[in-house]
């Protein structure tokens, strides 16, 4: 769990006025949400601990939105890179922030783009699926 110390700072950096900053009760890790837009919800949380993921392997996120997927992955396997794709900038935008918020930019990666493009965005054969 965040001390208030440390949540306080990690706001102070990274988040925009509406936000919110919400722990995630694992690694000390955070993400950032907009109440009345989009938060994410138990099915996430539910698809993470369910997805089985090798040491070392490379993951992709398809239509990431602020990006809880990527970060609880992260918490829970030993993935080598996470990389996901938001068409929605804002969204995206948000993720990019959540990241670095947790210090998670050597691991995840957040990009814009439509999902009809990602054999344009992501090389052949990147991920294993």
């Amino acid at each position: 769990m965040m001390n208030d110390e440390v949540m306080d700072n990690r706001k102070s950096r990274y988040i925009k006025e509406g936000e919110r900053l919400d722990d995630l009760q694992i690694k000390g890790y955070g993400i950032i949400q907009t109440p009345g837009k989009f938060c994410f919800g138990m099915d996430a949380v539910l698809l993470s601990g369910f997805v089985k993921v090798k040491p070392g392997s490379r993951v992709l996120d398809l239509g990431t939105g602020t990006g809880i997927i990527p970060i609880l992955l992260e918490a829970k396997t030993q993935a080598d890179h996470i990389s996901a794709l938001e068409i929605q900038e804002e969204s995206a935008d948000m993720a990019r922030r959540s990241v670095a918020l947790n210090n998670l930019e050597h691991k995840i990666a957040i990009i814009t783009g439509d999902i009809k493009e990602a054999d344009k965005i992501f090389d052949a054969a990147s991920f294993v699926l």
